[in-house]
């Protein structure tokens, strides 16, 4: 499923109807200088397309100026579905949560996957221990991220599977505790061919998981630690900001 796919079903489950949600999609790809250049470039019934441009106005999803009209972010859109919490909260965090992506061109995206349970969270960090490349890159808050997964045994096995394909390990962490120092010991650093720093920088609750020469990223966030979610996300843009953020962060701790 490409990230416009998924987001298409997300507004859809939000209650926009297919016209709406693929006028939306469609300014997120490129702004429109009319309503009559988005019924040429959509290939809608003029009325569909009026009728679905006067509601996403209302919803604040798009916006008309003198020059163009253009997509807006999710927020408004989060907003009003967290309003109504108790139907809609769920789908309010997961239309928040592919909101940051949706900016790149959609080919550039070859794989985007949504994780609500801790199963599909410990099976895609199994994967993700599994891939094939160099040095696997960790960033973020470990201490708070080892309780979501169920205590240390994945982690353990994690680093076991790396090491099984002759891959190293850089970490760099920004929280303290326990379970970094447990990492942390000499023997078992040189042992594993593992490098891990600590950085005084506020990024709780999220815990990030990517390599040198793969492009996969699995983004883990638990900051809302009763809904702990993940992204699974197959892109060489992605992959290269967060190795291009991940050597500067490193540049400092060295």
């Amino acid at each position: 499923m490409t990230i416009h796919e998924k987001l298409k079903k997300l507004l859809l489950e939000a209650g926009l109807n297919e016209s709406e949600a693929f006028i939306y999609i469609e300014l997120l790809k490129n702004p429109s200088s009319t309503k009559w250049e988005l019924v040429k470039r959509t290939g809608l019934d003029k009325n569909k397309v009026y009728r679905a441009f006067d509601k996403l106005i209302y919803l604040k999803l798009i916006e008309k100026s003198e020059k163009y009209i253009k997509a807006n972010s999710l927020k408004a859109l989060v907003a009003d579905l967290k309003n109504n919490q108790r139907k809609f909260g769920r789908l309010a965090y997961k239309i928040k949560e592919i909101a940051p992506f949706l900016r790149l061109p959609n080919e550039s995206v070859d794989k985007f996957d949504s994780l609500y349970t801790k199963e599909q969270m410990l099976d895609a960090y199994m994967m993700m221990s599994e891939l094939k490349y160099d040095t696997c890159l960790d960033f973020g808050d470990f201490e708070n991220f080892v309780p979501v997964l169920g205590q240390m045994e994945p982690i353990l096995k994690f680093r076991e599977n790396r090491f099984k394909s002759s891959a190293g390990s850089k970490v760099i962490c920004t929280t303290k505790g326990p379970y970094t120092e447990y990492m942390s010991r000499k023997d078992d650093l040189k042992r594993f061919n593992s490098n891990i720093d600590t950085l005084n920088i506020d990024f709780k609750g999220k815990w990030i998981i990517f390599s040198d020469t793969n492009d996969y990223v699995m983004f883990n966030d638990f900051s809302d630690i009763k809904n702990p979610s993940s992204v699974v996300v197959k892109s060489k843009i992605i992959a290269d900001t967060q190795r291009a953020q991940f050597g500067h962060y490193l540049n400092l701790v060295q």
